[in-house]
């Protein structure tokens, strides 16, 4: 396994570093100390034909135009929060909203838009970047003053692994998340129409016009959200659902029933024969069928357009400060905040 670190271009004055992350089944992985970001993810096809299977870019400055966190470690909190608006034990708080009337994925220029500390790392079987952030109180208006970090690390056994850590000196709101952007045919002039996708979830999480969650879980019995058996992806494109219809495909929270030994998503292109299949210690995964990628979008010199890449986004429920049953976000002093999430690379 091998790990090796290159310029890869300058942000404010101060030099963006990539890491390349190999194993010896042919897998690369590169991530970046701009916004955290995983970069590429390169793997074989069952004719050993080796394509990066995520939407990114080799070129740093297409981060800088692009608004679609491609890659990205997003925080403080995932999602949307509603009217960027909550309350910890009697205290009232309002973020910046950036998304129409609310607030989304942590507010304007978050973890996203930040440079981080980064520290490679080899241990047996494993290489990696750990990842360091420092949050003042008053971030976009979060309390606290937060010490994050996130491992990025590859092992032989083709496993992507994501490691969350968290303290702060405040009770604040803490829920991230990776946005990263799968298409598993490794051509990105071809849509995810017919990848099928696997959910260990009998529930989604309905959502308002606006893309803030109702507070309702509705049952993916005789509906298109119904991935409790493997299912192509485009039905939900195609489909009359009011919920579907709402954002042309999928932008929705799927409640984990996190029962069985088996993995919380998976995600195969049957041409190809990649798939990825996603393990979480999170209760949720949002799944984004990149419905508001355009032209306008370009990375590594191509337009993006709808339904170019899907996300598996493993947090907690979206919003969960606003609605009973959605799981804890608030992290407290004295409290270690620790998740993880493992995405593992194979072949049908």
């Amino acid at each position: 396994m091998e790990i090796y670190k290159t310029e890869f271009g300058s942000f404010h004055n101060q030099t963006i570093w990539q890491y390349t992350l190999t194993n010896d089944n042919g897998l690369k992985l590169k991530v970046m100390n701009y916004g955290a970001t995983l970069t590429s993810i390169e793997t074989p096809d069952k004719q050993e034909k080796t394509a990066r299977i995520v939407i990114g870019s080799g070129r740093f400055n297409d981060y800088l135009e692009e608004d679609a966190y491609f890659g990205a470690t997003i925080g403080r909190v995932a999602g949307r929060i509603t009217a960027g608006k909550f309350s910890i034990d009697g205290t009232n708080y309002q973020l910046p909203l950036n998304d129409g009337k609310n607030t989304n994925h942590g507010g304007p220029d978050s973890f996203e838009r930040l440079l981080w500390d980064s520290h490679p790392f080899r241990i047996p079987d494993q290489v990696g970047v750990r990842f360091d952030l420092f949050s003042p109180d008053g971030s976009n208006g979060f309390p606290g003053n937060l010490n994050v970090s996130v491992s990025y690390s590859l092992n032989q056994k083709n496993e992507w692994r994501l490691h969350y850590e968290a303290t702060t000196d405040k009770p604040t709101l803490f829920n991230p998340t990776n946005h990263v952007y799968f298409n598993l045919s490794g051509d990105l002039d071809q849509k995810v129409d017919h990848h099928l996708l696997t959910l260990n979830s009998h529930r989604f999480g309905e959502i308002n016009k606006d893309g803030t969650p109702t507070g309702r879980l509705i049952d993916v019995a005789d509906t298109p959200f119904d991935f409790t058996q493997s299912a192509v992806v485009k039905r939900g494109f195609e489909s009359d659902h009011p919920q579907n219809k709402l954002v042309n495909g999928y932008d929705h929270p799927f409640f984990l029933d996190k029962h069985g030994d088996g993995p919380d998503a998976v995600l195969k292109e049957p041409v190809s024969g990649r798939q990825v299949s996603m393990t979480t210690t999170n209760n949720a995964v949002v799944v984004y069928s990149g419905n508001g990628l355009s032209e306008k979008i370009v990375m590594d010199g191509k337009p993006t357009k709808p339904h170019l890449g899907i996300t598996l986004e493993a947090q907690m429920m979206p919003d969960a400060i606003h609605h009973e049953g959605f799981g804890n976000i608030i992290l407290r002093p004295g409290v270690k905040y620790e998740a993880d999430t493992i995405y593992q690379f194979g072949l049908i």
